[in-house]
């Protein structure tokens, strides 16, 4: 009975675990006809050089291919071709050593956002409900990319004090459970 609890015991404890030390965190957002795709490790140390490749989610097919600068940024133009096709985007980011994350953009959130409309020198200047939405849009769009950003950032946090006092109590329950079990008196079958 010990033995096989002890087994049991063991093979919880030596389940496979997610590996999050040195995942990549992508995020990506859309400002007027660029995205600009932000990839980091734990702890918001940027992944410099990190292949950025923009994918069509749906078939696949790579639509254009890059490297983020020592910041992990990566800015590009949405591809005429994903707008026509109405394509979700995927955002595939990779480091060395074989990490990867990814990051989908839904046609959705760049085909609501129109492509800067080009305004004449001559223009006059009054500006129509149309261009003034557009222009409105495209400074929220800058304004809250640093919200945006932090907010992508606090899902990246580390473990704090009572993540720490709870992995404790977690380690010293299992410790009580072991000496219990082992410390249990065998039932005598005998006098029943």
């Amino acid at each position: 009975m010990l033995k096989r609890t002890v087994f049991l015991l063991c093979c919880l404890l030596f389940l496979p675990c997610l590996a999050q030390a040195h995942k990549i965190h992508v995020f990506a957002w859309v400002s007027g006809n660029t995205v600009t795709v932000e990839s980091s490790f734990s702890g918001n140390r940027p992944l410099i050089n990190g292949t950025v490749t923009i994918q069509d989610n749906k078939s696949k097919a790579i639509l254009l291919e890059g490297t983020g600068d020592k910041k992990g940024i990566f800015t590009f133009a949405i591809p005429a071709l994903a707008r026509e096709g109405k394509m979700d985007l995927l955002v595939v980011v990779s480091g060395s050593e074989g990490h990867q994350s990814q990051w989908l953009i839904p046609a959705d959130e760049y085909l609501s956002t129109q492509p800067p409309v080009n305004v004449p020198a001559q223009a006059p200047a009054t500006v129509d409900n149309d261009e003034l939405k557009e222009m409105i849009r495209q400074i929220l769009s800058q304004e809250l990319a640093p919200i945006k950003r932090s907010l992508a950032a606090a899902e990246n946090r580390k473990p704090g004090f009572r993540d720490i006092i709870g992995g404790i109590g977690y380690l010293l329950g299992l410790a009580g459970l072991v000496a219990w079990l082992k410390n249990r008196r065998p039932t005598d079958l005998s006098k029943k």
